[in-house]
């Protein structure tokens, strides 16, 4: 349920950065968003698939690790996105280092989460540092849509110094 609830706030505050675009932005700036509008939906779509996967299934370790691998895919290609530097909020700045961070929490989450379940066993300190990192990855979403909206984000753990 919170997965969905955070999915749902990054659509709708990408959704609303993106109508908030002056008719002056220029079409890299246009099309980063457009690419980045792109990375959420398809954050939705697994999202939705991971909800979808019954956990009692045979298969349901192996369709985790599926949509995992998409999420890693997929946080690394945002990652490779030429952020726009021209015409821009100074805000757009973190944004290349955020995405990053982003993309490499997204990685350790995926290795953390298939040591989880390595030679059919369970270990759960490597699943919680799984869940950590992928929060830690979807709080760097959040944190560029905020960037991306012309805001910084609010957390006392960063500095934009």
């Amino acid at each position: 349920m919170r997965k969905r609830i955070l999915c749902a706030t990054l659509v709708l505050s990408l959704s609303l950065g993106l109508t908030a675009c002056s008719a002056g932005a220029s079409k890299e700036v246009s099309e980063y968003k457009k690419s980045v509008e792109t990375f959420y939906n398809t954050l939705v779509d697994v999202d939705k698939e991971i909800n979808d996967i019954d956990p009692s299934s045979q298969e349901a370790i192996d369709k985790l690790f599926e949509e995992f691998d998409k999420l890693e895919t997929n946080y690394s290609q945002m990652a490779e996105l030429s952020v726009p530097t021209k015409d821009v909020p100074e805000t757009f700045a973190y944004i290349s280092d955020l995405a990053d961070e982003a993309s490499s929490y997204m990685t350790q989450a995926n290795e953390y989460l298939k040591q989880s379940f390595d030679d059919s066993s369970y270990n759960e300190n490597t699943l919680k540092a799984a869940l950590e990192c992928y929060n830690r990855a979807n709080k760097r979403a959040v944190y560029i849509v905020s960037l991306l909206n012309g805001e910084l984000p609010k957390d006392e753990n960063i500095s934009y110094e």
